[in-house]
């Protein structure tokens, strides 16, 4: 599994695992969150869904699944930070999703200068 299969199953995974902990969490709080601010809850979380694992592990849910991970194309390390923020902050304008009609390389992946590689062996190298 290479290039944009690989992106496109890690899409279709996370907006499944999105959405399922979403709902679930929706529904242990409903008593707690307005019907009016369940847009800005969603928001949040999304941003903390892929930022907070990006960050931490290089990896969101679906890229565990399939084995692959965020790398930094930039050699000093120090920015990686910055780099998943930008990553993540990214993916809420809608030509992102759009991008990836053009090239493999998403426009969240050009901004923050990242790409997404597979920890499989003979792999390495995506398309």
């Amino acid at each position: 599994m290479r290039g944009r299969t690989l992106r496109f199953i890690n899409f279709l995974l996370d907006t499944i695992i999105y959405f399922t902990i979403l709902v679930i969490l929706l529904m242990i709080f409903s008593y707690a969150i307005p019907k009016e601010s369940v847009k800005w809850v969603a928001i949040v979380f999304y941003f903390l869904y892929y930022f907070l694992s990006e960050y931490f592990t290089g990896q969101s849910i679906g890229k565990m699944v399939t084995k692959s991970k965020v790398i930094s194309l930039n050699k000093n390390t120090n920015y990686f930070f910055i780099q998943i923020v930008s990553r993540t902050l990214m993916r809420f304008i809608p030509f992102d999703i759009l991008s990836y009609l053009f090239t493999y390389r998403g426009l969240h992946d050009r901004v923050s200068y990242t790409d997404v590689k597979s920890n499989r062996p003979f792999e390495d190298e995506l398309e």
